[in-house]
């Protein structure tokens, strides 16, 4: 058998497989009526009704919030931050070319 059979045999075997396909969605499933869909439909029902607030609500709400609040409370320090002490993108090329760093593939200047 040939690359040229093969193929052909190939193409024909799916064209046939979509041509099925295609007949049997056209055709033979059964078709669904819009009536049948108005079942599935879900209406949830609004249990409140909307509200205008204006800025003058939003800053009596504010002021009277700072009123309730107490005073802070005093936060648990975890100690010094130390790091190893970073470097910008342009020192760790420069760092890289000087060969004082190691590093595992080459960098392309």
């Amino acid at each position: 058998m040939s690359w040229t059979d093969f193929l052909t045999t190939i193409f024909i075997v799916y064209l046939v497989y979509y041509l099925l396909n295609l007949f049997f969605d056209l055709f033979i499933s059964s078709k669904v009526s819009t009536e049948e869909n108005i079942e599935d439909e879900h209406f949830f029902a609004e249990t409140f009704s909307p509200e205008l607030i204006t800025l003058e609500e939003k800053t009596q709400e504010a002021a009277a919030d700072s009123a309730k609040e107490e005073k802070p409370a005093v936060l648990i320090s975890s100690g010094p931050v130390s790091s190893s002490g970073g470097v910008g993108l342009k020192e760790l090329f420069s760092l890289a070319k000087d060969n004082l760093i190691e590093h595992t593939r080459a960098i392309p200047y």
